[in-house]
């Protein structure tokens, strides 16, 4: 696994070696280098780059400018991903999301009338809930996903590829053909496991977004009661660790619908 503080310092320098104002300083010492046919423009510019490079980058003022574009980043990052779920959702799953947000909104307002909470920070704490809104958009589409394919009723088709390879193995006397029809049948078997392992993320996946919808109405129903800021951070966070493994979830759902697929055409076309 990927170390995020090893990664930090790369990120902090890639962006001081790219950023716009080190563009122009750069280009500025080669101009006045090419102007003076000089070399010391660039001698100069270049340990004014080292400089900048490993005093500059590693401030604490450019790190916290650093922190905010990265903020700025992620949340254009979010807003993409979420138009792009939005996009592709049934009706069904937009007026689930439709309610939610509806909620989330009256969270917010009850929270800021809450005289125990402070503005500010109750401001981070409604930050998280739009974050769990994204994450309800990105469980909408798994659950989509894995409901398009379980509405194909693909258990009959493997079912019955089950049963015809059994019933030929019982008839079949020829050695290269109970070989052939043994692999027929150990795919089958695969294909009619994976299926299980689809209907089991189906139901994770429901049970989350439902749990995740009674969250919010619970917490709509008690954030004016809340009598403190840590009280209210624990509800939230909560809330988050119910739903945080969904990302690695939808990442295995997708690679073991792509196996499937790739199963179904091997199936079809008597690759054994």
């Amino acid at each position: 696994m990927t170390n995020p503080k090893a990664n930090k310092p790369r990120s902090l320098w890639r962006r001081a070696f790219f950023n716009q104002l080190n563009f122009i300083l750069m280009g500025g010492a080669a101009l006045f280098a090419l102007t003076t046919f000089s070399w010391i423009p660039l001698l100069l510019g270049a340990g004014a780059e080292a400089l900048w490079l490993v005093l500059g980058a590693d401030s604490s003022l450019f790190r916290r400018w650093v922190a905010v574009q990265e903020g700025k980043e992620r949340q254009q990052e979010l807003e993409r991903k979420a138009a792009e779920a939005v996009a592709s959702l049934r009706p069904s799953y937009l007026e689930r999301f439709k309610a939610l947000e509806e909620i989330a909104e009256e969270i917010r307002k009850l929270a800021a009338d809450n005289p125990s909470l402070e503005t500010q920070l109750v401001q981070t704490e409604m930050d998280k809930l739009g974050q769990l809104l994204h994450t309800f958009l990105h469980m909408a589409v798994v659950h989509q996903r894995l409901a398009s394919y379980l509405e194909e009723g693909y258990e009959t088709e493997i079912q019955r590829d089950i049963d015809r390879c059994d019933q030929a193995l019982k008839r079949e006397r020829n050695t290269e053909v109970v070989s052939t029809l043994r692999q027929s049948l150990a795919l089958a078997q695969r294909r009619l496991a994976q299926h299980g392992s689809i209907e089991a993320s189906f139901k994770v996946v429901s049970l989350k977004m439902e749990t995740l919808e009674k969250s919010f109405r619970y917490l709509k129903s008690h954030v004016i009661a809340i009598s403190s800021q840590e009280e209210l951070t624990k509800e939230i966070d909560e809330l988050i660790t119910g739903v945080e493994a969904v990302e690695d979830l939808g990442a295995e759902t997708e690679g073991l619908l792509n196996d499937i697929g790739r199963a179904r055409a091997a199936a079809r076309q008597g690759v054994k």
